[in-house]
């Protein structure tokens, strides 16, 4: 009888410590962050938009308004950027401002923008940029964009700790609403949109269109010196 008494205060425990981790589970699953979508608010950053790449005095200024799930803009961004950065931002001629702006309809986005702008905290944001278009096909139909994301801010060197706190606490999520309001503002409304000098441009520009404006560019502002 003692020990059939033993054995029944045994299996009380246990249903008490199964039912507390129940509980325990369910009360972190409520407490859960919400997920990351472009109607997610966020203080909005102040100071400058986008992130820039280039010489303040380059002749050609562009702004590039882009959504990393946009299969376009990864076909841009994987093809025709890296003959952009090389031949023109390299030299001077060219300066290069990313905007964030995901679009609504792609749910997986947000999570890849923000990702970027973490990134961008540690000084990082072209190399985590590269990594999200070179694998585009790979975070958006992973089941858990964030880890497959992680996994690439540890390729590219990101101290882990602050990456993820930022990912965690949405530190750098103002940074991309402003991104975007800015875009709004411009009635932008699809991706890859491109502004030069202020104007939008029509179409995807190549790294040949650009050499020749900048060119043009710098003769007439030789011009105007003399």
């Amino acid at each position: 009888m003692a020990a059939a008494g033993s054995m029944k205060s045994f299996y009380i425990a246990l249903a008490a410590v199964a039912l507390g981790g129940g509980i325990f589970i369910l009360s972190r699953a409520m407490k859960s962050t919400p997920p990351l979508t472009t109607e997610t608010i966020a203080p909005l950053a102040v100071g400058p938009r986008g992130v820039v790449e280039g010489s303040d005095s380059a002749v050609v200024q562009v702004m590039e308004f882009s959504d990393f799930e946009c299969p376009y803009c990864a076909r841009f961004g994987t093809i025709q950027m890296p003959d952009i950065r090389q031949r023109l931002i390299a030299t001077g001629k060219v300066r290069w401002t990313f905007m964030h702006f995901p679009l609504q309809g792609h749910q997986k986005s947000p999570t890849a923008h923000l990702a970027a702008a973490c990134a961008n905290v540690q000084g990082k944001f072209w190399p985590m940029h590269d990594m999200i278009y070179q694998n585009q096909d790979e975070w958006v139909e992973s089941g858990n964009p964030e880890r497959t994301l992680a996994g690439y801010a540890r390729r590219i060197g990101l101290d882990q700790a602050p990456y993820e706190q930022c990912m965690d606490q949405r530190t750098a999520w103002g940074t991309v609403l402003a991104d975007k309001q800015l875009g709004d503002s411009l009635l932008v409304n699809s991706t890859p949109t491109f502004y030069l000098n202020g104007r939008m441009m029509p179409g995807v520009p190549t790294a040949d269109e650009l050499a020749h404006i900048a060119d043009s560019l710098a003769l007439v502002r030789a011009a105007t010196r003399h």
